[in-house]
C-alpha cells in the first residue's frame, strides 16, 4: 500500500514538472476567448505604428487594410512556431491572390534572428519585427505561437478555432492550418467579412 502511495506521488510530481516545463517553454495548447489589451493606445494608434520588417521597409498593420488578416505571433526559439511553418506556407498558397492576408509578427527576438528565422524557413509572407513589445502587449500574447484574425477594417474579430470549433477571438499554441477545417473557416471569413 505505501508503494503505491509514493508510485502516486511521484506520478503527480512528473506531471506536475511537465506542464510548469511546457508552460516554460513558451509554446502552449491553451486558447483564450479575447484578446484584453493591456495598453492605453487605442487600435487606430496600433494600426498605424510602423515596425520593422524582415524584409527592410518599415511597415504597419495599416498597410494590410482592406484584407483580412491572418495577425500569427511567433519567436525564432519556439519549437511549436517552427513546426508550424510549412502548414502555414501552405495556407499562404491556397490564398495567394485572394483578399487574405498572412503577417508574421516576430516578438521576443533580435531583428537579427526573426530575419534568420524567416530566411531559414523562407518564409512567403510579411513579417513584422516587434521589438518594443507593443503589439504582443497590445493582443495580450502571453504564449506562442499566437494567432488571431483582423477585420477588413483592423479590427479584431471572433472567429471558429478549426481544431475544436468554439468561437473565440484569439488561438494559443499550433495548428494545421492547411487542412480542410481551417481553410474552410479562413474561406468563410473571407466571404463573410
Amino acid at each position: 500500500m505505501k508503494k503505491s502511495k509514493n508510485r502516486l506521488s511521484i506520478a503527480a510530481s512528473l506531471l506536475s514538472a511537465a506542464l510548469l516545463s511546457l508552460v516554460a517553454s513558451g509554446c502552449s495548447m491553451f486558447s483564450s476567448d479575447s484578446p484584453q489589451q493591456h495598453t492605453n493606445e487605442s487600435l487606430e494608434e496600433v494600426l498605424e505604428t510602423s515596425f520593422p520588417t524582415v524584409s527592410g521597409p518599415q511597415s504597419s498593420l495599416a498597410d494590410f487594410g482592406g484584407n483580412i488578416v491572418m495577425l500569427h505571433f511567433f519567436a525564432s526559439w519556439c519549437r511549436d512556431c517552427s513546426a508550424e511553418v510549412p502548414s502555414l506556407k501552405n495556407l499562404h498558397s491556397n490564398f495567394d491572390g485572394t483578399t487574405f492576408e498572412i503577417v508574421g509578427v516576430a516578438v521576443d527576438d533580435t531583428p537579427a534572428d526573426a530575419e534568420a528565422f524567416a530566411l531559414r524557413h523562407e518564409l512567403p509572407f510579411p513579417v513584422l519585427i516587434d521589438t518594443t513589445g507593443e503589439l504582443k502587449n497590445y493582443f495580450s500574447v502571453r504564449d506562442l505561437p499566437t494567432t488571431l484574425f483582423l477585420d477588413r477594417n483592423g479590427t479584431p474579430i471572433r472567429f471558429q478555432d478549426p481544431s475544436t470549433g468554439r468561437i473565440t477571438s484569439k488561438l494559443e499554441g499550433s495548428r494545421r492550418w492547411d487542412t480542410a477545417s481551417p481553410v474552410s473557416m479562413i474561406g468563410g471569413l473571407i466571404e463573410t467579412r
